[in-house]
C-alpha cells in the first residue's frame, strides 16, 4: 500500500478505467477522498471504488463521480463546481483521459487525427484551466504545493511508427506541462508530466485488437508494464515533486537514451523498425 503523511482530496479526470481507475483505487487505499470525472462508466465506477473508501459506511464522504466532456468547457465548471461544493478543494488534479488510433499516417483519417489532438491536447488544456482556481484557493492547506498532473506518453518523447495523432497530441502535452510548471512555480502549483511506456490498460487491450501490429512491437522498446505497479510508480512521484515522472527501468533508460544520445536512440529505433518490417514481409 502506498503510505503519506496526510491525507488529501484527488481529483482525478478519466477516472472510470485504466490509469485513473487503479489511481482511484491506490488514493482511496490510503485514506484520501477522490472524486472521479469521466465521459462514460462513472456510476460503475464508484461503486467500484466505494470498497476501497475508508469508512465502508460512509462512502460518499470519500468517493464521488461526475460525468463530463473534456471538450466541453461548461460541463468541466460544472462538474469541477460540485466536487468542491460536495468534497471541497483538490490538492491534487490528475488528467489521465486520452485516447489513440494507431494507424500509419496515409491511413489515418483527418477526423482520427483531429480527435486525438483535441482529445489528449486541447482537453489537457481545458482541464488545466478550469482546475486553476481550485489548485489556487487550495495553497495554504498543506506543507505541500497543490499539483496539476498531466498525462502524457513516451510517444510525446519519440515518434513511433503508426502514431502520427497521438505522438502529436502528446508531444504538446508535454510541451504545455512544461510551460505550466514555469508559469505556476512563482504562484506555489507544481505540475507534473506522466510519460508512461505501454501500460496494458482498456485503451491499450483495444488498441492491440485493431490497431497496427507494427506499433505494437515496436513500442516494447519502452517495455511494457501492468497498471498496478505504474501507478504505484506515478503516485510515488507524484509525492516526490517530480516534473518528469517515467514508470518501468526499461522507459527510463530509454529516455536517457534519447536525452543523452538522440541520433543513437533513433538508430536504434531504425535498425529495430527494419527488422519488424523484414519479419512482417516475410
Amino acid at each position: 500500500m502506498f503510505k503519506k503523511k496526510q491525507s488529501a482530496i484527488r481529483w482525478i479526470i478519466g477516472g472510470s478505467s485504466g490509469i485513473g481507475l487503479e489511481l482511484a483505487k491506490r488514493y482511496l487505499k490510503a485514506g484520501d477522498q477522490v472524486c472521479i470525472f469521466a465521459h462514460a462508466d462513472v456510476e460503475n465506477a464508484v461503486k467500484d471504488l466505494s470498497k476501497y473508501a475508508k469508512d465502508p459506511k460512509k462512502t460518499d464522504q470519500f468517493i464521488r463521480g461526475y460525468t463530463l466532456d473534456v471538450l466541453n468547457i461548461s460541463q468541466i465548471e460544472s462538474a469541477f463546481a460540485q466536487a468542491n461544493q460536495d468534497m471541497s478543494l483538490p490538492m491534487t488534479v490528475i488528467n489521465c483521459a486520452g485516447i489513440v488510433y494507431a494507424v500509419p499516417f496515409e491511413e489515418q483519417t483527418a477526423e482520427q487525427f483531429e480527435r486525438q489532438i483535441n482529445i489528449n491536447l486541447i482537453g489537457s488544456r481545458h482541464i488545466a484551466a478550469s482546475a486553476l482556481s481550485y489548485l489556487k484557493q487550495a495553497r495554504g492547506q498543506s506543507k505541500h504545493n497543490p499539483k496539476l498532473v498531466l498525462v502524457a506518453s513516451m510517444a510525446g518523447i519519440l515518434g513511433c511508427y503508426g502514431y502520427a495523432g497521438y505522438c502529436a497530441s502528446k508531444f504538446g502535452t508535454i510541451g504545455l506541462a512544461d510551460v505550466l510548471r514555469l508559469e505556476l512555480k512563482s504562484q506555489n502549483i507544481d505540475v507534473a508530466v506522466v510519460c508512461p511506456p505501454e501500460i496494458e490498460t482498456p485503451m491499450v487491450f483495444e488498441e492491440r485488437k485493431i490497431g497496427s501490429k507494427i506499433t505494437s512491437e515496436l513500442k516494447q522498446m519502452g517495455g511494457s508494464l501492468k497498471v498496478e505497479p505504474a501507478c504505484k510508480e506515478i503516485m510515488a512521484g507524484i509525492e516526490r515533486d517530480t516534473f518528469f515522472i517515467i514508470p518501468g527501468k526499461q522507459a527510463r533508460v530509454l529516455h536517457r537514451l534519447i536525452g543523452m544520445f538522440p541520433v543513437v536512440a533513433r538508430q536504434q529505433i531504425d535498425r529495430q523498425l527494419a527488422q519488424i518490417l523484414s519479419k512482417s514481409q516475410s
